[in-house]
């Protein structure tokens, strides 16, 4: 286990700063709320305490005056000796009236329901009446009522009493143990916070570490290291712009490798195109001559003359052929590009050739501008198309072939997309394809591709083969040309 280095020291020094600031600003503020707090609660709890004192004893005054009013109201009633219960229904307060003899009620009387909902019922009061001498002793139970808003607010108030007292006796007993856990809190936060930097310093520093290991493998020739970060953070979006860039440095180095490798063939391609041209000429000669200077009848020497020299001159067309691709694989102009549309520079290239009419389809969305040399750029395309007809029919098929033009935003590039139904391309082989002289077809010479790559990349561009298997089920290949 490595021990932490000097960016790793800074930024746990920085974290633990941080949380020594905070724990300290933190605790002023909590101070200084709790002593807000304390003398805000002291000052409200003297004034309700008299205030909610002075209103209870509103309260029992109240009560305590209507249930004397109830009593004197029940004795007066009482003295009138009223003959019926019913008769006692104006009377202002009364919700139940019942006449007892002995213990037997003989008369009752009760108010609506809707008094009876908008009440509270007082306790019963018990009035003797007066009786005969032999008869049986009477009486009047009286329930009077208060308003039952007036009870509610009452319990209403009790309960907001015993409910701040309740408050404040948990206050006095809480907040000292709050302080108590607080200060646990803040000695556990100084203790976590250097390990807590630490660890964060790590993960943060062993990120920054691997692109430094990256960057070191990259000045020393390895071009092949990636980054790979999954994040989404400033840091990772660096390791993925470093990965861009260490992409495009590859590229390059092999473009750049690409371009003396075929600049190297193309010497010997002009020396071989000069010495093979040479000799083609007197040879083509010796051979007419040797033909037109035999005059004898033999015929089955006339038809071995006559077959020699028809082999003999196929293959001087050959050679002069292969002198012809040499020659245009060592001469190759120098690219003058101009910004072209090249969706109708596609049509028109296929277009001018007939004989791919059945078997070529162009397809493209909007426009794809790019800057590209026109003539050039048709020999990309003939390439292209002519060996995608040429391995569909050699895979004995009806030869399709598709071209898609395209522009890559995320790349800032356009892209030829050429697709066909031959037999497609090796994994293995689908770098080494583009070196010259390396063909998979029979009687080719490997240059078409070579030439291909070439001007690509003399437009700052590239071409590739395909990894995902083409939709024709053939090969693929994909021109990139800078937007």
């Amino acid at each position: 286990m490595r021990l932490p280095g000097r960016f790793e020291w800074k930024v746990l020094g920085a974290m633990l700063a941080a949380a020594l600031l905070a724990v300290a600003l933190s605790a002023y503020a909590l101070y200084f709320m709790v002593q807000r707090f304390a003398d805000f609660s002291l000052e409200h709890d003297a004034r309700m305490e008299g205030s909610s004192a002075r209103a209870a004893d509103v309260f029992r005054s109240y009560f305590a005056d209507r249930k004397d009013a109830f009593r004197r109201r029940a004795h007066a009633i009482a003295a009138d000796a009223p003959a019926r219960m019913a008769d006692l229904a104006r009377t202002e307060g009364l919700l139940r009236a019942q006449l007892l003899v002995g213990t037997e009620v003989v008369d009752a009387w009760e108010a609506p329901a809707e008094m009876l909902n908008r009440s509270r019922e007082a306790p019963p009061i018990l009035v003797a009446l007066p009786a005969a001498q032999g008869e049986p002793p009477r009486a009047l139970e009286l329930v009077f009522g208060i308003p039952a808003q007036m009870y509610q607010d009452f319990l209403a108030l009790r309960a907001a009493i015993e409910q701040d007292q309740q408050i404040h006796r948990a206050y006095s007993l809480l907040l000292p143990r709050f302080l108590h856990q607080y200060l646990i809190l803040v000695l556990g936060v100084l203790a976590v916070a250097p390990l807590g930097g630490w660890l964060v310093a790590r993960r943060v520093t062993k990120r920054v570490a691997r692109l430094h290991r990256a960057a070191r493998a990259v000045g020393a020739g390895d071009l092949s290291v990636r980054v790979a970060p999954k994040g989404k953070d400033e840091l990772d979006e660096l390791g993925r712009a470093f990965d861009r860039m260490v992409s495009e440095l590859a590229q390059a180095r092999s473009r750049l490798e690409y371009l003396q490798k075929v600049s190297a063939w193309q010497e010997v391609a002009r020396r071989l195109a000069h010495e093979i041209k040479n000799p083609l000429m007197p040879i083509q000669l010796a051979v007419q001559e040797i033909a037109s200077k035999y005059s004898g009848d033999d015929p089955s020497y006339r038809r071995l003359l006559d077959t020699a020299t028809e082999i003999l001159r196929e293959e001087i067309t050959g050679l002069r052929r292969l002198v012809e691709d040499f020659s245009a694989f060592a001469k190759l102009p120098k690219v003058e590009p101009t910004p072209l549309d090249l969706v109708p520079l596609v049509e028109e290239i296929v277009r001018l050739q007939p004989e791919w009419q059945s078997s070529v389809t162009v397809q493209a969305t909007g426009s794809v501008s790019a800057p590209c040399d026109k003539v050039l750029f048709r020999r990309v395309i003939a390439n292209l198309v002519e060996n995608a007809l040429q391995a569909a029919s050699g895979a004995g098929r009806e030869p399709q072939v598709v071209i898609r033009v395209e522009r890559r935003p995320e790349r800032e590039r356009a892209a030829i997309v050429v697709d066909d139904n031959g037999p497609g391309v090796p994994e293995a082989e689908r770098q080494r394809v583009f070196d010259p002289y390396v063909t998979f077809r029979p009687g080719g010479t490997g240059l078409g591709l070579a030439i291909v790559r070439k001007i690509a990349i003399d437009h700052g561009g590239d071409v590739s083969a395909g990894e995902a298997p083409a939709p024709l089920g053939g090969a693929r290949f994909v021109v990139e040309l800078p937007c």
